[in-house]
């Protein structure tokens, strides 16, 4: 009797997605942006999710690229004060930042599909954006580190609504 036992007649059970992508074209949208705007096409948690996701992954490329073109452009200097393994680490975490989001924003246009693997893939998508934020605070401070990372926290908060009942139920959805 919890949230994980199956009722009669409803599917809220929290699950492992039954299928994964196999080939990389399994993530390339087959739907627009366009779709988050159909007010009966998805929930509105769903909806709210997909936006603020798709609003805060956006706005922090925007800031880490000029970030990451001022760490290149100042890499020289940069090895030559802090060390040549310093400097690479600080360009190669900015470079994970970016491939990070870029692939958050894909699986962000690809949640009105409504595959489970999405969701899945997002929550692990932040994990690992947070966990390498903590790791670079910590192993790599520097003057363009961007402190308290608020970006972060608000895409965990969207992700998990990914994760409540009415969505879940959505996601879980057979055959519609």
């Amino acid at each position: 009797m919890g949230i994980f036992q199956d009722t009669p007649g409803v599917v809220s059970a929290y699950r492992l997605p039954p299928r994964w992508p196999r080939r990389v074209s399994d993530l390339v949208p087959t739907t627009g942006p366009s779709v988050l705007l159909q007010s009966g096409r998805l929930p509105l948690t769903v909806r709210i999710a997909c936006f603020g996701l798709l609003c805060v992954v956006g706005i922090t490329v925007l800031f880490m690229l000029p970030s990451f073109l001022i760490h290149l452009a100042g890499l020289q200097s940069l090895m030559r004060l802090a060390g040549v393994l310093a400097g690479l680490a600080g360009l190669l975490a900015l470079g994970v930042n970016i491939v990070l989001a870029g692939l958050q924003i894909v699986l962000a246009l690809k949640v009105p599909e409504r595959l489970e693997w999405v969701r899945a893939a997002l929550t692990v998508t932040v994990l690992i954006s947070g966990l390498e934020a903590v790791l670079r605070d910590w192993a790599y401070p520097s003057v363009l580190e961007m402190g308290f990372r608020w970006d972060l926290l608000i895409m965990a908060a969207m992700v998990a609504m990914l994760w409540l009942p009415s969505a879940n139920r959505w996601f879980t959805a057979e055959g519609a």
